[in-house]
């Protein structure tokens, strides 16, 4: 792979998955590295956890005892180390200081099922584990759509599976076909924008504001104690080390 390039914080960076290429990002919320996969055979470090999204060929992926196959349209996270080969394009976003699960699913569906803005749907491929944690997302974009123009919190990373169109920026229109990986750094505004076919995108987020903690998590609220929830019975909820 090429050398790493750093992220312009206020600027979205457009790149085709063709040439393997890797990207860093930092600011004082995360740490990540986003990398393009061509072909070949790599390792990629503990003390992170990888997001794939593969876009055509097969990639194989080695952690431990146990490989797993990534064909086209598959997604997938995996706790470092791990190690990669195989003939294919895709986008590996390597999220520093945070460990996940192994996790894979795919191939991503036509359509999101949740209603998002300007006519547009998404769906939570990779689920934050926790409150906060990271996760996969997928946008939908029917054609002739332009997004309000917005901005994000944190960062964007992510790869266009299909259809044509633009994103909008401040600078000027950057041409989205399929194969494309994107980044957006925080705060930056931005329109994504469909033509004659609608467009179909993976995006990683490294954050969340939703998703299950100690405190309120299907396990939990759905036990009942004599028709009580086990989430308001606090004195009978598991304790960490610390508070034992």
């Amino acid at each position: 792979m090429s050398d790493i390039a750093s992220i312009d914080p206020n600027l979205m960076l457009v790149a085709p998955l063709q040439a393997s290429s890797r990207f860093a990002f930092s600011d004082h919320q995360h740490r990540a590295l986003i990398a393009s996969w061509a072909d070949g055979e790599r390792s990629l470090p503990g003390q992170a956890t990888h997001f794939f999204i593969v876009y055509s060929g097969c990639l194989q992926v080695t952690r431990g005892e146990h490989t797993f196959e990534l064909g086209a349209g598959l997604f997938a996270s995996f706790p470092g180390p791990i190690q990669v080969r195989g003939d294919a394009q895709a986008l590996i976003v390597s999220h520093q200081g945070y460990t996940g699960t192994t996790l894979l699913g795919g191939p991503v569906e036509d359509q999101g099922r949740l209603r998002y803005v300007d006519g547009c749907t998404s769906s939570l491929l990779l689920a934050p584990q926790t409150a906060g944690d990271p996760c996969l997302n997928f946008l939908h974009l029917p054609a002739h759509t332009a997004q309000t123009p917005h901005s994000h919190p944190s960062l964007r990373a992510g790869l266009i599976l299909s259809g044509n169109g633009y994103c909008e920026t401040e600078l000027g229109l950057l041409a989205f076909e399929p194969g494309t990986l994107f980044v957006i750094p925080p705060g930056v505004r931005h329109s994504f924008q469909s033509t004659e076919q609608a467009m179909r995108i993976v995006i990683f987020h490294p954050d969340s504001d939703s998703g299950p903690s100690d405190t309120n998590h299907t396990m939990l609220n759905r036990t009942l104690v004599e028709g009580v929830s086990a989430q308001q019975l606090t004195h009978l909820h598991t304790l960490t080390e610390a508070q034992a």
